[in-house]
């Protein structure tokens, strides 16, 4: 496993999120070109389908695409003119026919909106998706809504995810570091049952090397020792194990923390029960 990236020294928030951004790119290309299979082109006789209009929804573009692992997929679509949300928000995608609500990565302020999504075994959608490329038309369909939104009120946020759990929490870190919210300090605890299915473990990490008073990032497996995992040096178990740990760690108190749940139900009911028995406020959002 690698480790940690290496940060320049005396950045400055610009340069920093530059610097994020430049790394983001270039993670998103060698993925690109590593795990996503090339589409075979038809001959020079057969015309190529043009890609299937979306109806009732806004139009848009896939931008960039990449498959951290088999079962996922991070994709960028072009932002419709006037679109926008809040961090941590969901909306619904239109592909084929078929529509599905995803959390956006994106901050706000972004100019394409951004989703990390785990693919379902049967899924009508998820077929769909497993077959995407750049360049295929896709639909934003209706307001964005729901989500976890951030508690302006807590001093302190603990978070916990499982794998796609963390869409709305990158959300809400980027949209942090954009305003320079220097006052706010977030645990994040991910978890996986394996390393390469943390979408954004050097985004997060850099983030929390260059702001350890903002972000704390704790990435956790959950099967450490089967052999994907080879060489895995970080955090072990469950997200919803790890939280009394995590709490006498770093001192968060009921009384100036609010607790966040999101991704695979059983993570988020065992710790919406674990926290809510402690004493936490807690937000809590599902993805099966």
């Amino acid at each position: 496993m690698r480790g940690p990236p290496i940060l320049p020294d005396d950045l400055s928030l610009r340069d920093l999120l530059l610097w994020v951004e430049r790394r983001r790119i270039a993670a998103r290309r060698r993925l690109t070109a590593r795990r996503v299979a090339p589409v075979a082109r038809p001959a020079a006789s057969e015309p190529r389908p043009a890609a299937a209009a979306p109806t009732g929804a806004a139009p848009g573009t896939v931008l960039t695409l990449d498959a951290p692992t088999p079962d996922l997929r991070r994709f960028t679509v072009a932002k419709p003119s006037g679109f926008s949300y809040a961090p941590g928000q969901s909306v619904r995608l239109e592909l084929e026919g078929t529509r599905r609500r995803y959390t956006m990565v994106s901050a706000p302020h972004e100019p394409a909106l951004e989703f990390l999504v785990e693919l379902v075994p049967g899924g009508r959608m998820s077929a769909r998706l497993r077959g995407l490329r750049p360049g295929a038309a896709i639909g934003i369909a209706g307001d964005p809504k729901g989500g976890i939104a951030l508690d302006t009120g807590a001093k302190r946020h603990l978070m916990l995810a499982t794998v796609t759990g963390v869409n709305p929490f990158v959300s809400i870190l980027r949209d942090a570091v954009r305003r320079g919210r220097t006052d706010l300090r977030v645990v994040l605890v991910h978890g996986a049952s394996y390393a390469d299915e943390f979408g954004y473990n050097e985004e997060l990490s850099a983030l929390a090397a260059a702001h350890p008073g903002l972000l704390t990032y704790i990435p956790t497996v959950s099967r450490p020792d089967e052999p994907r995992n080879a060489g895995w040096r970080g955090a072990r178990g469950r997200a919803d194990a790890l939280i009394e740990a995590v709490i006498a760690r770093h001192s968060l108190a009921p009384a100036d923390t609010t607790a966040y749940a999101c991704g695979n139900t059983g993570m988020v009911e065992t710790a919406a029960a674990r926290l809510g028995g402690l004493g936490y406020r807690v937000r809590t959002e599902t993805y099966d």
